[in-house]
């Protein structure tokens, strides 16, 4: 894998991270069908996720792109409530 497929491949992982932490803080905000599906796809984004940091042994490059794409999305929720 060359340096530039790791980047990419990490920035990916990172995304997904974000994307269930994002799922997390709406649960329970559904109702009906949509709830069903909702907790599905939480469900599986923790299983993803587990995967995921057993195959990249918590590295500390993903956790710091995991870490800087959370502020990113902290700070535009500030700024969307603005």
């Amino acid at each position: 894998m060359t340096k530039q497929d790791t980047i990419d491949l990490n920035l990916l992982i990172a995304t997904f991270r974000c994307f269930n932490e994002q799922l997390y803080n709406l649960k329970g905000s559904h109702s009906g069908i949509v709830k069903l599906k909702f907790n599905r796809l939480i469900k599986v984004a923790r299983q993803y996720e587990k995967e995921i940091l057993k195959m990249t042994d918590n590295s500390k490059e993903l956790e710091y792109i995991y870490d800087s794409l959370m502020d990113i999305l902290i700070e535009v929720k500030k700024q969307s409530n603005e």
